[in-house]
């Protein structure tokens, strides 16, 4: 599955619904997806659900900070960010946790870095 266009879609619930029905929405579509192109979700394939509230969190306080932009003006905006940097969860996790099966099942906070406003300024910044 192109990981552009999940954070598009993740961009869009976290721009409609609150935090918590855009997760679920996102946890729901991100299994159907893959079941559906045949990706299998299981302990070390498909959903991920670090990673999905990682991203769901960046995303969030991505829109906090940008109250005034409109739903194609954050998007433009994200992609052209280091935030949409695919390699982004690693400045927050140690390689071995994220892609751990643990990890996979179950939403893990950050171990390396707090993920808060602060944290995703600087990141806008670099």
């Amino acid at each position: 599955m192109d990981a552009s266009r999940t954070l598009n879609g993740c961009l869009v619930y976290l721009h409609t619904y609150e935090f918590d029905d855009a997760v679920c929405r996102l946890r729901s579509g991100i299994i159907l997806l893959n079941s559906v192109h045949g990706t299998e979700n299981t302990e070390r394939s498909g959903y991920h659900d670090t990673l999905t509230i990682f991203w769901a969190k960046v995303i969030s306080i991505y829109i906090e900070l940008n109250p005034l932009n409109s739903l194609k003006e954050l998007n433009e905006n994200f992609f052209k960010s280091a935030l949409a940097d695919k390699e982004l969860p690693f400045d927050f996790y140690w390689k071995e946790e994220i892609l751990s099966s643990a990890y996979r099942a179950v939403y893990h906070e950050p171990t390396l870095e707090k993920l808060d406003e602060e944290t995703i300024k600087v990141t806008l910044d670099s």
